[in-house]
C-alpha cells in the first residue's frame, strides 16, 4: 500500500474537500472509503432528498446545487481544498465543475475517461496556472492506469517514437454514468494520435491481441480512449494508437456502421451494446482482473509491459482515494494534468492491488 493512501487518515485537520456525484455507482464507493479513512467530504448533488439521506448517519455537510448554476456551484465549493468529480457524462459535468473550481481557487480532480473531455480540460492549463489550481483528470482506472505506465516505458526507450495503449477494465457491476460515458466516446468515432496531433481515424481500424497472466489472449480494436490525449501529454510520443477489448468480427463490423452510428445509439438495443463494448457492462463471476498493456518503440527497440489490477471500480476507488491524499498533503504544480504528470510516473506503481511488469 503506498505511503499516501496508508496515511490517509492522519493527513491533519482544516484540509476539506468536496465530492461531486456521491450518489451514484462510483461515488458512494468513494464515499464509504472516505469516511472509513477519517475524511468527512462535503456532498454536492442534484437531489436533496438522496443527499440528506445520504449525509445524515454522518452527519456530512451538503448541498443540492444544479451544477449549470455556477455561482451557487462556486458558493458550494467555498471553504474546500479540492473537489473531486465522479458525475458523468463529463463532457457535460466537467467544463461546469472546472469554471467553478477555478473561481472559487480550488484543486479540481475527476474520473474521466472520454477524450473530448480531457482535451478541454488540458485547455484550460492557462487559466489553472493564473488561478494557481490544479486540474487533474481521470484519476480512476484507466487514464491512471496507462499514462503512468507509458511513461515509465517510455523513459526506458529513451523517448517513444510510437505507443500502443490496450484497456481491459474487468467490472463486477454495471454502472449508468460509465455506460453512457462509454456511449458518448464510442459515438464520436475512431481517433488516434498521428505526428503529435489528434487525428480522426476509422473506429476499430486497429485490431490485435494481448496475453493475459494465465496466458489467455484477448482481441483489442482500436477506439478513441481518453488515454490517447493523457499518454501524449505525460510522453511527447507523436504516434498512439489505444483500444478496448473486442472480438475482431464485431470490431470489423463496427467500423463498416461507424458512419451509422449516431442514428444507431438512438436505440436502446444499439446503446447497450455499445457499453458492454466498453467492458462496463459488469458480470458475475469469482475473481475480477484488469489490465493495461503498452507496447512502443524507437527506431529498432521495442518496450512492453502490462499493468495487472483486481475489479475496475474498487481500483479506480484506490487510485482515487491517493490521488486525494496526495494533492492533500503536497499539491500538484498548477495547471492541467494528467495523473502521472501531476503526482509522478510511479504514482501509480504504488497503489495497493496494482502490479506493473516489464517485457510482457
Amino acid at each position: 500500500m503506498s505511503d499516501v493512501l496508508a496515511n490517509a487518515h492522519s493527513i491533519p485537520d482544516g484540509l476539506p474537500w468536496a465530492l461531486i456525484g456521491p450518489t451514484g455507482v462510483t461515488g458512494r464507493m468513494i464515499l464509504d472509503r472516505a469516511l472509513a479513512l477519517g475524511y468527512r467530504p462535503r456532498l454536492i448533488g442534484r437531489d436533496p432528498a438522496k443527499l440528506a439521506a445520504l449525509a445524515a448517519p454522518s452527519q456530512l455537510d451538503w448541498v443540492a446545487v444544479d451544477l449549470r448554476d455556477r455561482t451557487a456551484l462556486q458558493q458550494a465549493l467555498a471553504g474546500q481544498r479540492l473537489v473531486l468529480n465522479a458525475a458523468g457524462p463529463f463532457a457535460t459535468t466537467a467544463p461546469l465543475v472546472i469554471a467553478a473550481a477555478l473561481g472559487a481557487g480550488i484543486d479540481y480532480l475527476d474520473l474521466n475517461g472520454e477524450l473530448s473531455a480531457l482535451e478541454a480540460m488540458f485547455e484550460q492549463d492557462a487559466a489553472a496556472r493564473s488561478a494557481g489550481v490544479a486540474l487533474v483528470g481521470g484519476v480512476g482506472f484507466g487514464i491512471a492506469a496507462s499514462d503512468g505506465l507509458a511513461m515509465q516505458v517510455s523513459a526506458r526507450l529513451g523517448g517513444a517514437e510510437w505507443m500502443r495503449i490496450a484497456v481491459a477494465a474487468d467490472s463486477g457491476f454495471g454502472s449508468p454514468a460509465v455506460a453512457e460515458s462509454t456511449v458518448t466516446v464510442i459515438a464520436g468515432g475512431g481517433r488516434e494520435v498521428r505526428a503529435g496531433a489528434i487525428t480522426r481515424r476509422k473506429l476499430a481500424r486497429g485490431r490485435w491481441r494481448e496475453t493475459d497472466p494465465d496466458g489467455i489472449r484477448h482481441a483489442f480494436a482500436s477506439a478513441p480512449l481518453a488515454d490517447l490525449a493523457a499518454a501524449r501529454r505525460a510522453t511527447g510520443t507523436r504516434r498512439i494508437i489505444a483500444g478496448v477489448p473486442m472480438a475482431h468480427s464485431q470490431a470489423r463490423l463496427l467500423s463498416f456502421i461507424a458512419p451509422l452510428l449516431p442514428m444507431l445509439l438512438k436505440l436502446p438495443p444499439v446503446r447497450r451494446a455499445m457499453a458492454q463494448a466498453g467492458g462496463h457492462g459488469g458480470a458475475a463471476k469469482a475473481a475480477f482482473r484488469s489490465h493495461v498493456w503498452i507496447m512502443a518503440g524507437r527506431g529498432k527497440a521495442t518496450e512492453t509491459a502490462r499493468l495487472d489490477a483486481g475489479e475496475g471500480f474498487a481500483t479506480t476507488v484506490d487510485i482515487a482515494m491517493a490521488a486525494i491524499a496526495w494533492t492533500l498533503a503536497h499539491r500538484p504544480a498548477a495547471g492541467a494534468h494528467s495523473p502521472a504528470t501531476a503526482f509522478g510516473a510511479d504514482f501509480v506503481s504504488a497503489i495497493p492491488g496494482i502490479s506493473i511488469r516489464f517485457g510482457q
